[in-house]
């Protein structure tokens, strides 16, 4: 059975499992094959090359834009990090792809600047930890939440009623198979219930990760 893992810094350990695999724009090079995110992280808003970000973000290959968004724990300014983040939202929307998004203790600023763009791209909140009302919070106004092996129950159960889930690994080096696992038991379903949960939520974005041959 296909696992989806939304964010990852690891390539896939075999077929089974179709991963976005993040890429920093400032940093990484763009792999030939694979599905990949790109994006400037919060906390290199001071290595800004947005012409590098939109040459990569072009590339077939490239699923979703980011990771962005807010880190009130990283060093630059935070009115710095909201340009960015802004400029990747703005991409996103061009492009059509999905919104990966990095946020750090900066949930209300989060929530202003999702009030002001109307558009349908998902905006999907990765590694989330936060409780169940800042679940319920962001699920309100249309985010979905993706989460790691280290998660809040509440907050899972939350986005699996909204139908707004996804599941990752992130940069911890374990296998997806145990994010699911852990997940799945949670909430007392079955491993085919949630994987179909998560293929029908990509399925539904502007432009689907269907192509096989990128796999």
């Amino acid at each position: 059975m296909v696992s989806y893992d939304i964010h990852t810094h690891h390539n896939p350990e075999h077929q089974d499992i179709i991963a976005i695999v993040s890429i920093d724009a400032t940093t990484d090079i763009l792999p030939s094959t694979g599905y990949c995110s790109v994006g400037i992280h919060p906390d290199r808003v001071g290595e800004i090359d947005l012409n590098s970000l939109i040459t990569i973000a072009n590339h077939s290959n490239v699923v979703a834009i980011g990771e962005t968004g807010l880190d009130k724990l990283a060093s630059p300014l935070l009115h710095r990090q909201e340009e960015l983040f802004i400029r990747h939202i703005e991409l996103a929307e061009k492009l059509r792809k999905p919104l990966i998004i990095h946020c750090v203790r900066a949930w209300q600023e989060l929530i202003a600047i999702r009030k002001r763009f109307t558009g349908d791209i998902p905006w999907i909140i990765h590694g989330f930890r936060g409780k169940g009302e800042l679940a319920m919070q962001l699920l309100r106004f249309g985010c979905y939440l993706s989460f790691g092996w280290h998660h809040n129950s509440e907050a899972v159960r939350a986005a699996w009623e909204a139908h707004r889930l996804y599941v990752e690994t992130d940069v911890l080096n374990i296998s997806i198979e145990d994010v699911y696992q852990r997940i799945t038991s949670q909430l007392s379903i079955s491993r085919e219930a949630l994987s179909q949960e998560i293929l029908e939520n990509i399925q539904a974005w502007p432009q689907p990760i269907n192509n096989k041959s990128l796999i």
